[in-house]
């Protein structure tokens, strides 16, 4: 592309068009650093949101560094920048056929449970887990590291809010939305721990509410189906994983949530596993790393 934008952002890929916001890497020719770049609407109120969020939590670990915000088209719209660490979760799993290992995806899902925990602590829901979000990276230590990317859909705890609303594509947000968040119950902590869930269901290739797959049934249906009998919807191998959104779904029911408990039953989910341990990598002939 190689548009700058901003008086100091260049563009070089653009990354997608979805939930009416346009997406961008590029660089900060200020600093030069690696950012994103997202363009809403001037009146979309998660743009707000997400500088509100950044400029209070951005630089902890696993939220990015805010950059800046401005407006084009006479004020129609509306862009933030914020600091970019790696490629996307889905753009590696694509590397990796959506097949990664257990292990992998162990390590993968602890990291992510303490990133939410971690909002959580705060009093902020994420509420828009999904790949797409998910950044990874190879560290200065040479570990792979993940971190947020998305906070326009960030609200307060309590009192517990709606799930979020794509009127034009509700299959992009509620893939990985719990079932209750998909029937319109106000979104809770378990919801941010399901969506995880999901993600590392797709992470060994197991997508249950893809659009292909069972294409008669509605996103809701899909959900409801999985949610009576996880079990018929995953392999032998990842039994723990269905077992695993029980457990998170019965403490939802009976709202007795505790991190604790969940880090506790993914610890013991695969045998003599260290879910602490680094998330191994390699990197394919053109010189791109992908989770193994």
């Amino acid at each position: 592309m190689n548009t700058t934008i901003g008086g100091r952002f260049k563009l070089s890929v653009r990354t997608g068009n979805w939930l009416q916001e346009e997406s961008y890497f590029g660089m900060d020719g200020e600093h030069g650093y690696n950012v994103v770049v997202k363009g809403r609407l001037v009146d979309d109120p998660r743009t707000a949101v997400e500088k509100r969020f950044l400029e209070q939590y951005g630089g902890t670990n696993g939220i990015p560094r805010y950059i800046g915000s401005f407006e084009l088209f006479d004020g129609d719209q509306q862009y933030i920048a914020h600091t970019r660490n790696g490629q996307k979760l889905e753009t590696l799993l694509n590397l990796s056929l959506f097949k990664i290992t257990q292990a992998n995806t162990v390590r993968l899902g602890f990291q992510l449970f303490e990133l939410v925990h971690a909002m959580h602590i705060r009093g902020y829901l994420h509420r828009d887990i999904r790949p797409h979000i998910i950044m990874a990276d190879i560290g200065w230590s040479g570990k792979l590291e993940v971190e947020l990317s998305s906070f326009g859909y960030v609200a307060p705890i309590n009192p517990p809010p709606a799930p979020p609303v794509d009127p034009f594509n509700g299959m992009k947000i509620g893939r990985y939305a719990s079932y209750p968040a998909v029937l319109g119950e106000p979104y809770v902590k378990e919801d941010d721990y399901i969506s995880i869930i999901f993600v590392m269901l797709a992470s060994q290739g197991l997508m249950p509410f893809s659009l292909n797959t069972k294409r008669q049934w509605s996103l809701a249906e899909k959900k409801e189906q999985f949610d009576e009998n996880p079990r018929r919807f995953v392999t032998a191998e990842t039994i723990w994983l269905a077992d695993l959104y029980w457990d998170v779904e019965i403490m939802r029911q009976d709202g007795t949530f505790s991190h604790d408990e969940v880090i506790r039953k993914l610890e013991n989910a695969v045998e003599e596993l260290d879910m602490r341990s680094e998330i191994s990598y390699a990197h394919n002939a053109a010189g791109h790393f992908y989770i193994q």
